[in-house]
């Protein structure tokens, strides 16, 4: 166990084992690093009462026997997981959490159930900025719906769309998933000034004024996904 403790003391992703009643037994110093909090202020604790997690939607997953604990104790294999926890300054943060369970070797009992976890902060602030993002692509389709069903009211047609290169398609895909001029270049093998080009034809082609609203178009049209 010395040998299994001291490997983990100076592992890269934070470290922490609570025993059967889940109080912190052992706490490395990447998770000080990561949290705040030293070894001395949490070993002895109830791990919920220090990490306060939280899965998406701000749901409680810290808790007297929760889930994944129970799980470990049961003998389960528990995938990884993303939690939102609490550091020591009591900001919020997210983790990336992987269990393990280590047996007393008798018969029955638990020796501790170990916590690697390691941040993905900036993963979960991407992924809420590509949410974001789709939202408001949804949004203006919505809008872009209302201007089209409108116009027909008036007696207007709906402005014929022009027909795209494949070129201009594999451009137009590349924006729908949030590439930058620069992304799309190295994805396409072509240059940033030939991306703006392309990227222009496209919003003229679909009546569009920035590439926004083209991934919106192009959504409410079929042309992407």
């Amino acid at each position: 166990m010395d040998e299994i403790l001291e490997a983990l003391r100076h592992t890269a992703d934070g470290v922490y084992i609570i025993d059967e009643e889940q109080r912190i037994a052992f706490w490395n110093n990447a998770a000080e690093q990561m949290l705040g909090y030293s070894a001395n202020e949490v070993v002895g604790e109830l791990c919920w009462e220090i990490l306060g997690g939280q899965v998406d939607g701000n749901c409680p997953l810290c808790r007297r026997d929760c889930v994944p604990f129970a799980a470990a104790v049961q003998g389960e294999l528990v995938p990884n997981f993303d939690i939102h926890v609490r550091t020591k300054d009591d900001q919020r943060h997210w983790l990336n959490v992987s269990i393990i369970a280590l047996p007393s070797g008798e018969e029955e009992g638990l020796l501790g159930v170990i916590h690697l976890f390691r941040d993905i902060e900036a993963r979960k602030q991407a992924e809420d900025f590509a949410l974001e993002v789709a939202a408001q692509a949804r949004q203006l389709g919505l809008q872009q719906a209302s201007l089209t069903q409108s116009a027909a009211l008036d007696g207007e047609s709906e402005p014929e769309i022009k027909e795209l290169t494949p070129r201009e398609f594999q451009v137009l895909e590349l924006l729908g998933v949030g590439a930058d001029t620069p992304t799309i270049a190295e994805e396409l093998y072509i240059t940033e000034s030939t991306v703006r080009n392309h990227v222009q034809r496209v919003l003229h082609k679909l009546h569009v004024h920035s590439r926004l609203e083209a991934v919106a178009a192009a959504r409410e049209y079929g042309l992407i996904e």
